[in-house]
């Protein structure tokens, strides 16, 4: 693994790609907690869900984080074991959140009246803290994502737990009213999105990923 890094940052043109991706991401996750910290400020919108009203709330916050959290531990190191797939998935996950700084922009929402806010003692300074910004919700931000690493996984073990973890958190972000069903719905399209950009401005992309 080390060696293929080696290899790989030793390449110009991957290391002009891979620095200039990570600036990118940088630079948007920046922006991304400044929109978050100024859509608490601005009048949302407020939608009929009728799934939200059949179900009655219930605070599955601990399942969420660790579902969420180990499964980003595990495609991260998925992802990590070649230069060019941890590349390609940090420029799927900036597009992601790019994404999401467009739909929330645009059409911010007021988060569902019966929310239990995610308890999140483990970090309490991230942007998804249970007592701030708690209208990050078109689309799903946990739901996409995991989504995003459904796509992305080549090795059909991993794309299998990937789907069960990222249906089962979207599942459970509904049960705890933290996004609308329409949030968690949408999700998986703006993942495959993120994920068919990357695939189809990478030239080589699919000869990459095997390296």
């Amino acid at each position: 693994m080390f060696y293929n890094w080696k290899i790989a940052l030793s390449d110009k043109h991957f290391r002009n790609r891979f620095l200039i991706s990570l600036s990118l991401v940088a630079v948007i996750l920046i922006v991304f907690a400044m929109l978050l910290a100024y859509i608490e400020t601005v009048q949302g919108h407020v939608l009929y869900d009728p799934v939200l009203n059949f179900i009655k709330p219930h605070d599955v916050s601990f399942f969420i984080f660790f579902a969420t959290y180990f499964t980003a531990i595990v495609a991260v190191s998925y992802a990590f074991g070649s230069p060019y797939k941890c590349l390609h998935l940090l420029q799927m996950y900036g597009i992601l959140t790019f994404l999401r700084i467009v739909t929330l922009f645009f059409l911010p929402l007021e988060s569902p009246l019966a929310i239990i806010p995610l308890h999140q003692e483990f970090l309490p300074s991230s942007v998804y803290s249970e007592h701030h910004h708690i209208k990050n919700l078109l689309f799903s931000g946990h739901a996409s994502t995991l989504f995003l690493f459904f796509f992305f996984s080549l090795n059909k073990w991993l794309k299998g737990i990937f789907l069960v973890t990222a249906i089962s958190v979207s599942l459970a972000v509904v049960v705890q009213h933290v996004n609308y069903s329409y949030d968690v719905i949408v999700a998986p399209l703006f993942a495959y999105i993120a994920y068919r950009i990357v695939v189809k401005f990478s030239k080589h992309y699919y000869k990459e990923i095997t390296l």
